[in-house]
């Protein structure tokens, strides 16, 4: 009984930590898909649109993303320098993670998909069809290419 009481604890730490950001006065907000405000999203290739649902990405503190790709969009090789919850909304995408990271090896990531990304792993994104994914994680956040000519 001790161990799940200590597990239950130590899971709980890692859950909690990110709500120090939020203030004690904050209120409830809730989303609708339909309004989401749709931009390019800076520093992917063009074709890419990001809706803010939370927070600020530029800044400390967790934050709330849904990616907008088009069909056939690609995001070479890259890491982020934290780490990042996803889920695939809509469509089909895949991934390929290390530095060697190719379409042949590339993992199906369809509605419903579900994937930690444990900061600095290199990964790489195809887009098969329109997909939509949501992206939860803390900033500042940042891409770096392992190739930047690309």
């Amino acid at each position: 009984m001790l161990r799940l009481a200590l597990a239950a604890a130590a899971l709980a730490l890692p859950l909690s930590a990110g709500l120090d950001a939020f203030a004690a006065d904050a209120m409830p907000m809730m989303t609708e898909a339909a309004k989401l405000a749709w931009a390019p999203a800076e520093g992917l290739p063009p074709g890419a649109q990001v809706a803010v649902l939370y927070g600020d990405p530029s800044k400390a503190g967790p934050f709330a993303l849904r990616f907008k790709f088009p069909a056939g969009y690609q995001i070479p090789t890259h890491s982020h320098p934290t780490d990042e919850l996803l889920t695939v909304l809509s469509g089909k995408a895949r991934m390929s993670f290390g530095e060697d990271a190719s379409e042949k090896t590339a993992d199906s990531m369809t509605q419903d998909s579900f994937m930690v990304l444990p900061a600095g792993h290199w990964h790489a994104l195809w887009i098969d069809s329109e997909t939509i994914i949501e992206l939860h994680s803390t900033g500042p956040f940042a891409i770096t290419l392992l190739h930047p000519a690309q």
